[in-house]
């Protein structure tokens, strides 16, 4: 029974690493950047202007996002350490 009970807690700390990393992974977040054609600005969309006005987007991931990586990474190879260890004895 306490066999059955390490091999679930094994399995458990590997899935639970494996949904913080990918939920991490997945979480970026992403912003618009408003430039116009002379100087890089934060400005409004303005219809009546002459000069062209691009719309870029970037992504990042904030800092939650990144401990949530970090954790699940941490828990993942936790845990394929504790099978290789496990199927090492055997």
């Amino acid at each position: 029974m306490k066999e059955i009970f390490k091999i679930i807690k094994e399995h458990f700390i590997l899935l639970l690493g494996t949904g913080f990393f990918t939920f991490g992974f997945f979480n970026f977040s992403s912003k618009f950047h408003y430039a116009s054609g002379f100087a890089s600005s934060t400005i409004k969309f303005i219809p009546d202007t002459t000069y062209p006005i691009s719309i870029s987007t970037y992504y990042y991931y904030t800092d939650a996002s990144l401990i949530l990586l970090t954790i699940g990474a941490i828990f993942i190879v936790i845990g394929l350490l504790k099978m290789r260890k496990k199927k090492g004895e055997n």
